[in-house]
């Protein structure tokens, strides 16, 4: 079956009145030739001019080469037709291929591996990758005719997931059964959370009742508590200081990526990040480099700055602090089957643009050397 990537191309069929026009326009003229035997006959009206092609064989060619040209633009492409009742199953390594023969009712289907190089199932099975399964369904579903039904039989639950749900251009038989020996599945393991406090007195008091509600809402937690001017690890990912004032060292640590939480009352720069109920800035944050300088607009200090006993402050400070948790990779195999895309799936195509440049090449020879030779003869 023939299909066209840009039908639209077929517009520039509108060309071919031009090469009709050519010929009309520079028809031979018909050249008067004395003969002596004639002058003596009376004077007829001469015949109304009729209008004829001149070259027929040299129009039609050079019609056939616009018509191959507007081809060549609507991007032609061959698809071939599948078998009515074909039908594809493709088994995810890690299931039995007894186990999935007897699970899925399609004893003429066409049996493969869903693994690189899709190797058929009657083949030792390959080594199973889960990484690789959403773009082996992907390359499936591009490889495949559009008619064929596929089946896929995938282990429960399911390990490789894709951040988003599969989408593709057909329907598919997902078939899902129990994995055999497959660990239980773990939940991601939380990065650690590094926290360097340089504060004193009842700065670094605030700085503690900050980590203390993060480690209450299940941050794990490494605390380096130390005096201002002490050398930070270059592992830490925030620095809780009382003031913007900085040592050089901590200065160039802030610039090379580490985040800054400090207090400002001062300060009117930044980006506004949380407001109190009178709508007064409470938090503002400021690049410095590769780090990021969040600056409190009051004194961190609750007896003379109120808003630092809000019991919602450190939650609503934690969520520019948390560390990113890598989701699971690991579901329910049902919850995850590929959903039907917008665009149908057209299988496997091959484009048919090499052989109509060869064969308009071909025609415009062709088509040159017959013009060349009408020249010669009239002249």
């Amino acid at each position: 079956m023939i299909g066209f990537a840009a039908a639209l191309g077929w517009l520039a069929l509108v060309a071919v009145i031009l090469p009709i026009a050519i010929h009309l326009i520079r028809r031979r003229a018909a050249r008067d030739i004395a003969f002596a035997a004639l002058e003596w006959l009376a004077a007829r009206t001469p015949p109304r001019r009729q209008w004829r092609l001149d070259e027929p064989l040299l129009l039609a060619l050079r019609l056939l080469l616009i018509a191959l040209l507007a081809a060549l633009l609507a991007q032609p492409f061959w698809h071939p037709d599948a078998e009515p009742d074909a039908a594809a199953v493709y088994v995810v390594p890690g299931i039995q291929a007894d186990v999935a023969r007897a699970a899925v009712d399609a004893p003429l289907a066409d049996w493969r591996w869903l693994a690189e190089g899709y190797p058929a199932l009657d083949q030792p099975p390959p080594a199973a990758d889960p990484s690789a399964l959403s773009s082996l369904i992907r390359e499936l579903d591009r490889a495949l005719p559009a008619a064929t039904k596929l089946t896929l039989v995938v282990p429960d639950p399911l390990a490789g997931l894709d951040g988003e749900r599969l989408r593709i251009g057909r329907e598919v038989v997902w078939k899902a059964l129990p994995a055999a020996a497959l660990p239980e599945a773990s939940a991601p393991a939380a990065p650690l959370f590094r926290i360097a406090i340089r504060a004193e007195s009842t700065a670094a008091d605030v700085a503690r009742a900050l980590v203390a509600a993060w480690q209450a809402a299940g941050v794990a937690i490494d605390v380096d508590e130390a005096p201002p001017g002490t050398p930070i690890a270059k592992d830490s990912a925030l620095l809780i200081a009382a003031t913007t004032t900085l040592d050089a060292a901590t200065q160039a640590s802030v610039v090379g990526g580490l985040n800054l939480l400090t207090s400002d009352p001062k300060t009117s720069k930044g980006e506004v990040l949380l407001r109190d109920v009178d709508g007064q800035p409470l938090l503002r944050r400021q690049a410095s480099g590769r780090g990021q300088v969040y600056m409190l607009t009051g004194p961190l200090d609750p007896v003379i700055w109120p808003a630092l006993r809000d019991p919602q402050l450190p939650l609503a400070l934690l969520e520019y602090f948390r560390p990113a948790v890598s989701p699971p990779n690991r579901a329910p195999a049902a919850s995850v089957a590929p959903v039907r895309s917008m665009a149908d799936s057209e299988g496997p195509a091959t484009p048919l643009a090499p052989w109509l440049v060869l064969l308009i090449a071909l025609l415009w020879l062709i088509e040159r050397g017959l013009a060349t030779r009408q020249r010669s003869a009239a002249s």
